[in-house]
């Protein structure tokens, strides 16, 4: 595998790390702030807004990679979003 290959995957497997943890936290993330975005990097909530765009922003500001957080709504309800 070249280093550019273990780079993608090294980032692949902490992009799922970052999944597991929402899956296995939602409920408690979801208690905490209810009706929020929130932004999971390294298996740790990097920030949290009602605002999406807000949201983004803070992230860029404090420096986390935006393509490697994983960005969800905390919500009850079913809701569909095209970004």
């Amino acid at each position: 595998m070249s280093r550019e290959q273990d780079s993608v995957f090294q980032r692949l497997q902490g992009f799922q790390r970052d999944i597991d943890y929402y899956e296995a936290h939602r409920a408690e993330l979801l208690d905490r702030y209810p009706e929020q975005w929130v932004a999971i990097f390294n298996e740790q909530v990097a920030g949290t807004d009602h605002d999406a765009e807000r949201l983004l922003r803070r992230l860029e500001e404090q420096g986390t990679p935006l393509e490697r957080a994983l960005i969800k709504r905390l919500t009850t309800k079913e809701e569909l979003f095209i970004l």
